[in-house]
């Protein structure tokens, strides 16, 4: 997956799905964001098994897929980065990478196959 947004617009559908991820589960998946990218749009989804929140971004989608990201890492993350377009790439192994001009962050994701 491949894609690019404003941060701005990433900030806010991120502190609008945020309100969904459960942080006392036995399912790790669950304290995720999933980040979908498919024709047209960038989905943001949170789920606690009772809430479900989703929201779209515009943004260019250079390749589609999806990636789940442990969301209070990537909301911490995401509202450091400076004003600029995020990018935000995820390789088959869900390594994910989010860069924004001169910050580089590596982490890893899982699968969002496995997201409920």
């Amino acid at each position: 997956m491949k894609i690019i947004c404003t941060k701005s617009d990433l900030v806010h559908a991120v502190s609008i799905v945020s309100k969904a991820v459960s942080n006392n589960t036995t399912l790790p998946i669950l304290k995720c964001i999933l980040i979908e990218a498919s024709t047209g749009n960038i989905k943001l989804t949170a789920n606690d098994m009772e809430l479900w929140i989703e929201t779209t971004i515009d943004g260019q989608i250079h390749q589609p897929g999806k990636i789940a990201i442990e969301a209070k890492l990537f909301s911490e993350i995401v509202r450091k980065l400076p004003e600029n377009d995020v990018i935000i790439t995820s390789d088959t192994n869900n390594s994910t990478q989010i860069t924004c001009e001169k910050a580089k962050f590596s982490i890893m994701g899982q699968s969002g196959e496995d997201f409920p």
